[in-house]
Formats: structure tokens, C-alpha cells, sequence
């Protein structure tokens, strides 16, 4: 019995030393040397060794991969950034450009309203002085200025006479579309009509001259007229006899 108990323990230890074996063969020593005759010693699993590579090379493949991403999104941002840069200077050119038009087509409006509203259009005049009409007065720089629905008329009456003896008088402008069928007509100042002719002429604008006068008169239309005008200046003396009569086309 002792002899089969000796046995099994032989047995026993024998298989342990197996084991121990096969361990320390899966493992590798590591040894560092610090000076003449001192020496460490490290068992290291293969396994473990063999992970830490596969995680060092994993870490590498995933950093490269990684970088190449951060890269390529970095060169499309800085491109991007460019592009960028570059549309908001065509944009502030041409920002600039279209301030500049609009102050060109500004100062053209301007210009051209001015225009409109300082020269004075090319005056067809006639003169429909009838023979019972005298020669005492006259009118002269006659000028109509016409801005949307306003319309000025000015000009000088000037006295006729011979011996320059002081005349005075009353003064009518009238003013009609002309070729309308319209039998509308503005009248300065404001009176009442009979046959196309004042009712009252003492409602004109009053005038007494030596040499001559200034006269100005202006309406206000409903609204902007582009059509030519027939402006007709009648004069009537303190007796209420017409002296002079204009007609004018504008």
C-alpha cells in the first residue's frame, strides 16, 4: 500500500511539472542588466505580448486614419475659408459698383428734373393783336417752367408809350391742354369765366408801371401733365378795355 501511495505522489508531481513546463515555456523572460553582475528578470505572457502589439497596431492603423481625415477636412475648410474670402470681396466690389450706379442714375434724375424745371421750352409765340387793340403795352422775357403738376409763367410787361407816362391795368393768364376735347382752363388769378373771357376784369392781378414790371403766376394741377400747353396773357387797362393779348404754345 505505501509502495502504490509513493507511486500515485511520483505521479502527481510529475504532471505539476508538466504544467510548470508548459507555462513558463508560453512565457518570455525579459532581463536587465544594471551593472557588471545585477540583473532583473520579467516572465511576460506571449498572450499579453500578443495583444499589446495588435492594440499598438491597431492605434497606429486608427491615428493614420484619423489624421488623414483631420487633414483632408482641414484642406476643405482652408478652401472653403478662400472661396469665402474671395466672394466677399466680389461681393463688396460689386456692392460698391451698384452704389456707384444708383448715385449716377441719382445725380441724372436730378439733372434731368433740373433741366426740366430751369429751361424754358421753345415758345411758339402769336401775336393776335386785332386793329381796336392798342400798342401801350408789351410783354417780353417770357419764360414757362413746368415740373409735374405745377406750372410757372413769368415775364415782363413793359410800357409802350412814346413819353414813358406811368399805365396801369389789370393782368389775366390763362392756361389750356392743347387738342383737348376737355374744356378745362386754369386761370391766374382765380376768376370767373363768361364766352372765355373774365366776368369781373378787376379780378386780375393789379399793375401800375413807368418802364416795366415783373409779373409771375402759378398753378397747381390735379395732376402731372406731358401734353402741350396754349397759354394766353390778356391785359386790360383801368377802364376794363383790352390793350394786348399773347398766345403761346408750350
Amino acid at each position: 500500500m505505501e509502495n502504490q501511495e509513493r507511486g500515485m505522489n511520483s505521479a502527481n508531481k510529475r504532471k505539476k511539472d508538466i504544467k510548470r513546463r508548459s507555462k513558463n515555456k508560453e512565457r518570455l523572460t525579459v532581463m536587465i542588466f544594471k551593472g557588471v553582475g545585477k540583473a532583473r528578470t520579467f516572465k511576460i505572457s506571449s498572450h499579453l505580448l500578443l495583444w499589446v502589439s495588435l492594440f499598438i497596431v491597431f492605434y497606429i492603423v486608427v491615428t493614420i486614419f484619423l489624421t488623414n481625415v483631420f487633414i483632408n477636412h482641414y484642406r476643405k475648410n482652408r478652401m472653403l475659408a478662400d472661396e469665402n474670402v474671395e466672394l466677399r470681396a466680389m461681393l463688396i466690389k460689386t456692392k460698391k459698383s451698384l452704389e456707384e450706379s444708383q448715385q449716377h442714375i441719382a445725380l441724372l434724375d436730378d439733372y434731368i428734373s433740373e433741366k426740366k424745371d430751369q429751361s424754358t421750352r421753345s415758345l411758339v409765340t402769336a401775336d393776335h393783336a386785332e386793329p381796336s387793340l392798342t400798342t401801350l403795352v408789351d410783354i417780353d422775357e417770357l419764360k414757362i417752367k413746368r415740373y409735374k403738376s405745377t406750372i410757372n409763367v413769368d415775364f415782363r410787361i413793359i410800357n409802350k408809350q412814346l413819353n414813358e407816362e406811368p399805365i396801369g391795368g389789370y393782368i389775366f393768364v390763362f392756361a389750356r391742354i392743347k387738342d383737348s376735347d376737355k374744356s378745362e382752363v386754369w386761370v391766374y388769378p382765380n376768376s370767373q369765366l363768361k364766352d372765355g373771357l373774365p366776368v369781373n376784369y378787376r379780378n386780375g392781378q393789379r399793375f401800375l408801371i413807368q418802364r416795366f414790371k415783373s409779373i409771375s403766376s402759378k398753378y397747381t394741377l390735379s395732376k402731372s401733365i406731358n401734353r402741350p400747353l396754349i397759354i394766353k396773357i390778356f391785359v386790360y387797362d383801368n377802364n376794363g378795355t383790352l390793350i394786348l393779348r399773347k398766345i403761346v404754345e408750350a
